[in-house]
């Protein structure tokens, strides 16, 4: 008798636990035609980041970029990839400070310093390691 009651509840357990299964997978699947949605909306919008940094609009493609993030929270690849953009642009912006302020230095204007310059110097070299070390992350 005790036997049969606990068989009776393991059965019970079983078919218990393989509802919640198919509830889970469902769940799942949802789960991943959503990321899979939000990866081909966000792969978009990457390649329109791209566009504008390609343009040197610096603040248009972070602004796309920054968008992507918000919106497409499930794109875990392409928020990967996005990291890395928002490097670029930042190099990008690094690389203009840099410039700018090398070419104040050269022209003798009292706004730029060596200290300027150096600063730029190192946010250059910063987001050229950053970019190095993020491509070799898996």
């Amino acid at each position: 008798m005790f036997y049969r009651i606990a068989l009776l509840l393991a059965a019970a357990g079983l078919l218990a636990s393989l509802g919640s299964c198919s509830q889970r997978s469902e769940k799942e699947k949802n789960y991943s035609e959503n990321r899979l949605q939000m990866e081909r909306s966000a792969q978009a919008m990457l390649a329109e980041a791209r566009a504008h940094l390609a343009a040197s609009r610096t603040d248009s493609a972070a602004a796309v970029v920054q968008r992507m993030r918000k919106q497409c929270y499930l794109a875990l690849d392409a928020r990967r990839e996005g990291i890395l953009l928002m490097d670029s642009i930042d190099l990008l912006r690094a690389r203009q400070s840099l410039a700018l302020t090398d070419s104040l230095l050269r022209a003798g204007d009292s706004t730029a310093t060596t200290a300027d310059f150096e600063e730029a110097c190192a946010k250059v070299h910063f987001y050229e390691r950053k970019i190095k070390h993020d491509k070799s992350q898996p």
